[in-house]
């Protein structure tokens, strides 16, 4: 039986495209779904009964990067440990939070993981309450991230990340460009100029711009749609 990968966007402490996906498709617990951000299920005292919601609608695995609408205090309280070779926290028995410069070998491919961004609306969030800091990368991050990305550049399939390269930017926001000192997106952008000269890297999915869009046919923004890795079928719920 081929085991499956998953991929989406994000989900904002909603369950109801995975109510979805379920009623669509016999799923599998040797399926793992990966959350390209704004999961939102770690929010507050009370997310121990969302991450249970979680495994008892999906019966695989269910691992997520990082957006900027998490608790991320929250978060990085978590006891650290080892999935799939790159280092997690992990919130339930098939739930994991996958960290910022981390690879993982998934059913044969090495994937590249990197949360984070930053919120156009932090200025109406509160502090500790609906905004975290540690929304945004910081420099050690970045570094710890590239360091990674340039040693297996040769080894590594697919990449998740929340924030979104500077180039596809381009094709979906009008926002004027960022020019305040927030480097990601560009940051991202020279990220996948390396990871393109490479013949095994296949695809980047990015979220945070909400939309399901091919920008090339190695980049891609993922929202409500649900892709099967490798296969690019889409099992999306509506």
């Amino acid at each position: 039986m081929t085991k499956r990968v998953f991929v989406t966007g994000d989900k904002h402490r909603t369950f109801v495209p995975l109510f979805g996906l379920a009623e669509k498709n016999e799923l599998r617990d040797t399926d793992i779904l990966l959350i390209a951000g704004d999961a939102g299920y770690v929010w507050d005292e009370s997310y121990i009964y969302d991450i249970n919601s979680l495994q008892q609608i999906f019966p695989g695995t269910v691992a997520f990067i990082d957006g900027n609408h998490e608790n991320h205090e929250l978060l990085n309280s978590m006891e650290v440990s080892m999935w799939n070779g790159g280092k997690v926290h992990k919130l339930g028995e098939r739930v994991f939070h996958l960290m910022r410069g981390e690879i993982y070998s998934i059913y044969g491919n090495n994937f590249f993981t990197f949360g984070g961004a930053r919120s156009v609306d932090k200025d109406r969030r509160k502090d500790g309450v609906s905004w975290w800091k540690e929304e945004e990368p910081t420099n050690s991050e970045i570094e710890y991230g590239k360091e990674r990305l340039l040693n297996y550049a040769d080894k590594i399939d697919y990449v998740i990340t929340h924030e979104t390269p500077l180039s596809a930017r381009k094709h979906i926001s009008r926002q004027k460009p960022i020019d305040d000192g927030y480097t990601l997106p560009q940051v991202f952008d020279d990220w996948y100029s390396i990871l393109t000269k490479s013949e095994r890297f296949k695809k980047w999915y990015f979220g945070h711009m909400h939309v399901d869009k091919e920008i090339t046919n190695k980049l891609y923004g993922i929202h409500n749609d649900i892709r099967l890795i490798d296969t690019e079928t889409s099992m999306r719920w509506i």
